[in-house]
């Protein structure tokens, strides 16, 4: 590696452009699992597992992806451990920190616990759903979905794990943006906008699934009873 790639991985500009172009790659991942989760509302269990089968037929390449998608998420949170460390030794910072408390939203000063209740939550999803699958336990992924997030405790949990996500992303997309330097007086408020958009679409988007499946689940109750 190239002296000047080191010193600019290991400085504080290029650790935060790394972690913002990291972050944004996982956002795109966001996009893409939302989109492909509505096939739920599609076609039903039916069209949710065609759409699961899809990929698993992908094969070494969904392989690659997971592998690939798995580095960024490492990385990622690697360098926001960093920089939060660094920040807490970093005493004049911590001042800074304090004196501009007022102006900082509650999303910005709650990131790092934001941050670690979606990884715990990611961890929980990965062990209920992706986990299963691999190993061959889970023949009906559309059905243990519904069965899971329908009932109370799977809502529950999946809800907070979204809200936590839409509160992180409130403000992680925009810091995003202004750790690559895409600033400016005309566009940076449109890009504030339509990051807190993004966010909001994102976790209304995901927050519809436990909603979804507790009413179908209570609706086969009733349709039983």
């Amino acid at each position: 590696m190239p002296s000047w790639i080191g010193r600019f991985l290991s400085s504080s500009v290029g650790k935060k452009t790394v972690m913002a172009v990291t972050g944004l790659s996982l956002v795109g991942f966001l996009v893409a699992h939302l989109l492909g989760n509505f096939s739920l509302y599609t076609g039903g269990i039916e069209g949710f597992n065609e759409y699961a089968a899809k990929l698993e037929d992908l094969g070494g390449l969904l392989m690659a992806a997971e592998v690939v998608l798995f580095a960024v998420f490492v990385i990622h949170v690697s360098l926001a451990l960093r920089i939060v460390r660094e920040n807490r030794l970093a005493r004049d910072e911590a001042y800074r920190v304090r004196a501009t408390m007022g102006n900082s939203t509650r999303a910005s000063r709650s990131m790092a616990i934001t941050g670690l209740v979606v990884l715990l939550f990611l961890i929980v999803h990965i062990i209920d759903f992706r986990v299963p699958t691999l190993v061959g336990d889970m023949d009906n992924l559309g059905a243990a979905v519904v069965e899971r997030l329908g009932s109370p405790v799977g809502a529950t949990v999946y809800l907070i794990g979204i809200l936590a996500l839409g509160l992180h992303l409130r403000h992680a997309i925009q810091s995003a943006f202004q750790s690559l330097g895409i600033q400016h007086p005309q566009w940076t408020p449109i890009l504030r906008v339509g990051a807190l958009a993004l966010a909001a679409a994102l976790a209304i988007g995901f927050a519809s699934f436990p909603i979804y499946c507790l009413l179908s689940q209570g609706a086969a109750s009733a349709g039983v009873n």
